[in-house]
């Protein structure tokens, strides 16, 4: 069984799984200025106080989600599943507070996270020594209310902890606002690099995908991966097969990690 720090990171990430058929029961170049495009500076403001830690979001599953309107098609052409481009989100309005503790980068965040060679472990290992949970956990209770949340992402390469936005978002000054500052790691705000819309395409193939017979046995879990704006995908370990039919399936929108099904580890 993993360390203390591992299984709790491995439970936040198993309470948002998504659980399908035979399943038992996550850089950007250096530097920091940010990119942006008719952002509207404001005076630096005092920080709203924190808010207590949240349980994790609840478990869904293709058998309790509400049906869909029509199923993906076996076969998606996966550049409908293409990152969103900066160019896209550069050329919209943003409100932005410049020189603000809390910084915001508008290139859109598409740094999944690398299985570690060998490992079978549904979540890595923690990001940096010295990180803690409640670096992290706290923003996603204090943001989780905003419908364009997508996620929280500690990066490794820059030891900074990312917030992950629908790409569609423009109010960073709110979000700003909102945590609170200074922090012990620092905060950066990113769009995501899929919509919504791709997000909800993607989870249709997948479960297409689930109940086929070749991949259908190896595909057994995925999970929202903010990391990608999309899901971390779970493949019965050593099925490098089905690994890359997902992934030329789905494009970046999948970070497909091997795992056994969750209560079989």
């Amino acid at each position: 069984m993993h360390s203390d720090r591992n299984l709790t990171a491995a439970r936040l990430l198993a309470g948002s799984l998504l659980l399908v058929i035979g399943c038992n029961a996550r850089a950007p170049a250096e530097g920091t200025g940010a990119a942006r495009s008719g952002a509207e500076p404001h005076a630096p403001r005092r920080s709203a106080s924190s808010s207590p830690r949240p349980d994790p979001p609840p478990a869904a599953s293709p058998s309790s989600a509400a049906p869909s309107a029509a199923p993906a098609p076996s076969a998606v052409d996966r550049a409908q599943f293409r990152p969103v481009p900066f160019e896209a989100i550069q050329s919209a309005k943003h409100d932005i507070i410049e020189d603000h503790a809390v910084r915001v980068d508008l290139r859109p965040y598409c740094e999944p996270e690398a299985q570690e060679p060998g490992s079978t472990s549904p979540s890595g290992p923690m990001a940096w020594p010295g990180l803690r949970l409640d670096d992290y956990t706290p923003l996603h209770e204090l943001l989780s209310k905003n419908p364009s949340f997508i996620g929280v992402v500690p990066e490794r390469k820059r030891r900074l902890i990312i917030v992950v936005f629908e790409p569609d978002f423009r109010d960073w000054a709110s979000v700003q606002r909102e945590i609170p500052a200074p922090r012990r790691v620092p905060v950066e705000l990113r769009p995501g690099c899929h919509t919504r819309q791709q997000r909800e395409l993607a989870k249709q193939v997948l479960e297409t995908l689930a109940k086929e017979p070749g991949a259908g046995k190896a595909v057994h879990a995925w999970a929202p991966d903010a990391s990608i704006a999309g899901y971390r995908v779970f493949v019965l370990p050593g099925d490098e097969a089905s690994a890359a039919f997902v992934a030329e399936r789905l494009g970046s929108i999948a970070n497909v990690w091997f795992s056994r099904p969750f209560g079989h580890h």
